[in-house]
């Protein structure tokens, strides 16, 4: 007699197995299965969202056989289950997407996800044997009004979006702007005192080389006039011949006689002597504007010449200096090479 009859041992590994006459392997595979619900295979599921929109979905899920339950599957559907399989995950799918608003499918279709495969594993360990690996959502369908609506909504959120971005990243720029103008503003005050204080330093350097410079030379011209026993007029007559024999070094003639701070300019030239008639005014005197002062004595200035008629005696006579003039070297006036 012959008895139908199902051991609960299970095989996980391959090899081989002594089963004795008339008894066989009721295999599963191991690997990870996949269930599809699009348009090619089984078609996709219709339902409706929490605010009452017809909902298509197009949904795909991946599962695996519990080892230590394969017994039990098999004597629950004897190797049917596989329908048993796409009704059920059908109907908790479409439940799930029913808890759920419709611009949820659009913002948060990765959360809707996740807890239609929490949902759908529940079901699964509990009633039929399986693990579920994930769950995808392949294809979303609304009204074309809502979902145009909607893209127009995620369109706008987006360039909101980039706004503010774009917002954010100018402040940060003006910000640095501003930092750098503060930077810049306190470097161009920094060098300007930096360079006031450095023109002052250095005017008051010259300043205090002026007033030691003055100061000795009033020293020296002290122990000068001290040693040699000068009056202040011999002094002044001292400074001056001292002024004239500075600017003999640089000037072809000058006058002696004559104070080298005077104005002294040539007049117009003429024409030649030599064409000129005996009496024609002189060409070439000079004419010495203030009056000269030597040892406090006055001179007449020498007459204008060249310009009024004056003729070359009156210009001779007129530089010709007095006899008692001449007497005194330093008060003489005439022209020197």
């Amino acid at each position: 007699m012959i008895y139908m009859s199902v051991s609960n041992k299970t095989f996980h590994t391959a090899g081989l197995w002594f089963l004795g006459f008339g008894h066989k392997f009721i295999k599963y595979p191991r690997v990870v299965q996949t269930l599809e619900f699009t348009p090619g295979r089984r078609g996709r599921l219709h339902t409706r969202t929490a605010d009452g929109l017809p909902l298509t979905l197009g949904v795909s899920f991946q599962y695996r056989y519990l080892d230590n339950r394969l017994y039990e599957l098999y004597l629950n559907f004897k190797g049917e289950h596989e329908p048993v399989y796409v009704a059920t995950a059908a109907a908790v799918i479409a439940n799930e997407a029913c808890l759920h608003q419709a611009y949820a499918f659009f913002n948060d279709k990765q959360g809707i996800a996740l807890n239609m495969t929490a949902r759908l594993n529940t079901k699964f360990e509990e009633s039929l044997f399986a693990h579920i690996e994930a769950l995808q959502i392949t294809e979303v369908e609304l009204p074309s009004i809502f979902q145009d609506a909607i893209v127009k909504s995620i369109s706008t959120k987006q360039e909101i979006t980039r706004s503010m971005r774009y917002k954010e990243n100018m402040k940060v720029t003006f910000e640095t702007d501003v930092m750098v103008a503060r930077q810049m503003k306190e470097q161009t005050v920094a060098i300007s005192k930096g360079t006031a204080r450095s023109r002052a330093e250095l005017a008051a350097a010259n300043t205090q080389i002026t007033q030691q410079t003055v100061s000795a030379e009033m020293d020296a011209f002290f122990n000068v006039s001290s040693s040699l026993q000068l009056s202040p007029t011999d002094a002044l007559d001292y400074l001056w011949w001292d002024l004239l024999k500075d600017d003999y070094a640089d000037a072809k003639e000058f006058l002696i006689g004559v104070n080298p701070a005077a104005y002294i300019r040539a007049e117009a030239h003429a024409p030649s002597a030599a064409a000129a008639p005996a009496d024609a005014p002189h060409v070439g005197c000079m004419r010495v504007l203030p009056a000269c002062r030597s040892r406090g004595r006055r001179f007449d200035p020498l007459p204008r010449v060249g310009s009024v008629g004056v003729s070359p005696r009156e210009c001779n006579a007129a530089a010709r200096p007095s006899p008692s003039a001449a007497s005194r070297p330093s008060e003489g006036l005439g022209a020197m090479q």
